[in-house]
């Protein structure tokens, strides 16, 4: 009788170390899987000033081409520049310079950092321009598509949108 107790408690301890091992490795595998998503992300343009975190389907044009002043990205039909100007100038003078620079188009719609365009030509395209004020720099954030598709990308702009980071 001794020994068959012997024996069941040798069991218990057994499985008992075991499952101790058991919950060990997965915490393991939790803090593993902690560490992998605090790496730092990948990124599709980088520079001193901005960071563009990559974006499924977003590619970045010319990417030999450092120390752009106009930084092309492309998602199918939809374009985006990156480009910055000095705050020398006013937002409004700066807006007014864009409007002019894209002639033949009609104000959609404005804010004081937003701008909405939409071409007379015969590819109606529709622009939408942000601006963002900084302490030595405006950045420029263009996205173009055509008009009719707008709706249909309205999602991927503002994800990449997103994952543009100034510094």
């Amino acid at each position: 009788m001794k020994s068959r107790t012997s024996v069941i408690l040798l069991i218990f301890i057994s499985l008992f170390v075991l499952g101790a091992c058991q919950s060990g490795k997965g915490e393991d595998v939790q803090h593993n899987a902690e560490v992998n998503t605090e790496q730092e992300p990948n990124y599709l343009y980088e520079s001193e000033t901005v960071k563009v975190t990559e974006t499924l389907g977003w590619q970045h044009q010319n990417p030999t081409n450092k120390g752009e002043e106009n930084i092309l990205f492309q998602n199918g039909n939809v374009k985006a520049i990156l480009t910055s100007v000095s705050n020398e100038k006013p937002l409004e003078e700066i807006k007014s310079e864009l409007k002019a620079s894209f002639a033949n188009s009609e104000t959609m719609e404005e804010s004081e950092t937003y701008l909405s365009l939409k071409s007379n030509h015969q590819e109606v395209i529709r622009t939408d321009i942000y601006l963002n004020s900084g302490e030595e720099k405006t950045d420029i954030l263009i996205f173009m598509t055509p008009s009719g598709e707008y709706e249909n990308n309205q999602e991927i702009i503002e994800e990449f949108k997103q994952n543009v980071h100034y510094f």
